[in-house]
């Protein structure tokens, strides 16, 4: 009689997630994170239903890593201008988890109103409401017009289109932010 093999979800997500870091979204099948794991596709289809469920999971996974990301560099002092940094290096450093979260067909948003809807997003624009005092509209016009910079910038180094370095975005986005908020009347 065959031995069954026992795996976990976590070890099937872990190994899933690798997968996508260094080969993307488009290359995880079943076949290939079972070989991964030295595995037939069998005990995956124990504990998941689908590949979908799979990729449910691993997506999951890697917005957890992204939140982890983000938290860990926010300055409430400096909300926006840091949550765009962490944005735009999360995109340089973890290209292809960055292109499967705001790249792909994953991404819920379809609309600018999309963008500040979230959480995230929110939570910045109440800030620059409470430490800068900024009007609600204000806020979201400043937070918008940041963060597409930011969006454009982490979209070209996730792309493989530029290369710089952190000082350099950090700068970039300063100047952008210091150049906005000149404008703005």
């Amino acid at each position: 009689m065959p031995t069954i093999v026992e795996i976990s979800k976590e070890t099937v997500i872990k190994k899933a997630v690798g997968i996508v870091s260094t080969k993307g979204w488009n290359s995880l099948n079943a076949r290939d994170l079972a070989k991964e794991l030295g595995i037939s596709t069998k005990p995956l289809y124990r504990i998941y239903k689908s590949m979908d469920e799979i990729k449910d999971d691993v997506h999951k996974e890697i917005e957890n890593e992204y939140n982890k990301f983000i938290t860990g560099r926010i300055d409430k002092e400096k909300a926006l201008i840091t949550s765009c940094v962490a944005y735009v290096e999360f995109a340089q450093r973890y290209k292809n988890l960055f292109v499967c979260l705001f790249l792909s067909n994953n991404l819920k948003w379809k609309s600018i109103e999309n963008v500040l809807d979230e959480k995230w997003n929110q939570s910045i624009i109440i800030n620059l409401v409470n430490k800068q005092g900024l009007s609600f509209k204000e806020a979201k016009e400043l937070f918008i017009n940041v963060w597409l910079y930011s969006n454009g910038l982490a979209t070209l180094l996730a792309t493989n289109e530029i290369n710089i370095s952190e000082e350099e975005i950090l700068k970039s986005i300063v100047s952008i932010y210091e150049a906005i908020t000149k404008w703005t009347p």
